[in-house]
């Protein structure tokens, strides 16, 4: 059976896939008919859900359960204050309660228990895991990557990466997605490029580096434990933050063969997908 899917018009691109070529779903078109939700940003997105007759499934993304956490419902401007209505966030929550909830970490979790929401934590790809082979050589001197948008590099933990770089100057940091400026030889930056080069660059690598405090499983972090790295990740996730080894996380890797996309929503079966 195939699903609809609603994206929400707040999410960024810059994924590897789509989720329609990954899960195999088609665009929201009826009200009636079972839905993914994909993502909760702001008013437009808790409106169509309100206005949904069918079975309704949500996937939280990181950034839009921190807006939930902080009021942030409506948007930042002239209607803010509506937010801020003691009645208006109790009517809120019992509207997420008409739909089932899929989250990518702990943290997210936990964010909706506090509000009483029962949730279930699996990460998510939107690309093809079987392109993702291991390409992983340990090296004495390693190189690790990050990548980040524009003008939100403090809150990807740039600014750490230049105190990391005086305390390992055999450590070669890689910086994508942005602009930087550096004092260190050892932070290479590379601004934005395609990603299929950056992927082609990345893959060499031996880990990467995500410290995010308020996020979602990141296509970082999935990229490089697919391609047998050693990702380190400020949220915790099972087989990160391992110090490298002269074999590649053959571990983790087979973790997450078993683990990504398993939602219900997902008419693609990973099944064909070999463990190492």
């Amino acid at each position: 059976m195939t699903y609809q899917l609603r994206y929400s018009k707040s999410l960024g691109g810059g994924f590897s896939g789509t989720p329609h070529e990954v899960w195999r779903t088609i665009d929201y078109t009826d009200r009636t008919k079972p839905t993914c939700f994909f993502g909760m940003y702001d008013a437009r997105d808790f409106l169509a859900l309100w206005r949904h007759k069918g079975k309704a499934w949500i996937l939280w993304c990181g950034g839009d359960l921190n807006n939930l956490d902080r009021g942030f419902i409506l948007n930042d401007g002239k209607l803010r204050w509506i937010s801020k209505l003691p009645f208006f966030r109790p009517l809120l929550i019992r509207l997420l309660k008409k739909a089932e909830h899929w989250v990518e970490n702990e943290w997210e979790k936990s964010i909706l228990t506090k509000f009483g929401i029962k949730c279930q934590v699996c990460p998510s790809f939107l690309g093809d895991v079987s392109k993702y082979k291991i390409t992983y050589k340990y090296k004495k001197n390693p190189h690790f990557w990050l990548s980040a948008s524009e003008f939100r590099q403090k809150e990807y933990g740039w600014n750490l990466i230049e105190e990391m770089a005086s305390y390992y100057p055999t450590v070669t940091f890689h910086l994508y997605g942005a602009s930087w400026k550096t004092k260190h030889k050892n932070v290479i930056v590379h601004g934005r490029i395609p990603i299929k080069q950056m992927d082609r660059e990345t893959s060499k690598m031996q880990g990467s580096i995500r410290y995010n405090e308020h996020d979602g499983f990141s296509e970082v972090t999935a990229k490089s434990i697919l391609w047998g790295q050693y990702p380190a990740t400020e949220i915790d996730y099972p087989f990160t933050n391992i110090r490298l080894k002269k074999t590649p996380n053959i571990k983790g890797r087979n973790y997450y063969l078993k683990t990504l996309n398993r939602y219900p929503w997902n008419a693609k079966k990973l099944s064909h997908i070999k463990t190492s």
